[in-house]
């Protein structure tokens, strides 16, 4: 049973806004983590220059939006945390009903599901809670979700912006959509710096792997960001994988929404 959800203050709002995953029974954590394991392959990495870490994979794509100074590689004034999480088994294209010789209609279905998904979790319910704009308490709605095309510009559950859409680097015709933590106006809350990448890659054997990657970064001697607590990160994993097998599991069964 979920516990009442309870008034946060700006600083458990804050953790909040970096997605921090259902507050859910340890029993249901415990099978979740091991359907998870099962399914997906998550890896998790941190470049951190001043302490001289960095265990971001040399062949990464870093996403296009973001900012021009935490992408450098020799900047020590910020330090960035990154989380893979990919659907283990491929699935071929005839598996994805909504599949038409190209990859951007599964990307937009896939983006719907999760996004969807994501909009029934407590963590939804607090953040449209905690915007007074009726429009932006819309975007929380699944008719409003499942109408998006998810191109730039678009908002979706209040808090995140659709600040690129495009190809993958290094994987021809795979797409991907970027979304940037974007508090809408009004909201007084602390800062969260960070992008959610979901992405649709064909591989080299005309299999498809279905990506969800979450980045977010700080500045020196500011506060860890969530992925950098081993369980903060380990929650958020278990979130990230949540919301990758229901937006494939919707895709294959041929529904424009999870259940």
């Amino acid at each position: 049973m979920l516990p009442k959800l309870m008034p946060l203050s700006p600083s458990k709002l804050a953790i909040t806004l970096a997605i921090l995953p259902l507050t859910i029974s340890a029993t249901y954590l415990v099978y979740l983590n091991h359907r998870i394991s099962r399914e997906c392959t998550i890896s998790a990495s941190l470049r951190n220059k001043k302490k001289r870490i960095n265990t971001l994979p040399p062949t990464l794509p870093l996403p296009t939006s973001l900012p021009r100074e935490v992408a450098s590689d020799e900047s020590e004034e910020w330090i960035l945390a990154h989380e893979r999480v990919v659907l283990s088994r491929p699935l071929h294209p005839s598996a994805l009903p909504s599949y038409d010789d190209n990859l951007s209609t599964v990307l937009t279905h896939y983006v719907r599901a999760t996004m969807t998904a994501f909009s029934w979790t407590p963590q939804a319910f607090i953040l449209r809670a905690s915007v007074g704009d009726k429009g932006v308490r819309e975007t929380f709605d699944t008719a409003y979700i499942l109408s998006l095309d998810f191109c730039e510009g678009d908002r979706v559950n209040g808090f995140w912006k659709i600040v690129y859409r495009g190809e993958v680097g290094g994987h021809q015709g795979s797409e991907r959509v970027e979304l940037a933590l974007d508090a809408p106006d009004g909201y007084k809350g602390p800062v969260v710096r960070g992008l959610v990448v979901a992405g649709v890659e064909m591989r080299d054997d005309g299999e498809v792997v279905f990506v969800n990657e979450t980045w977010m970064w700080r500045r020196e001697g500011e506060a860890p960001v969530l992925l950098e607590g081993r369980v903060g990160g380990w929650l958020h994993e278990l979130l990230s994988g949540w919301l990758v097998m229901k937006g494939v599991r919707a895709l294959t069964e041929g529904k424009g929404k999870s259940e």
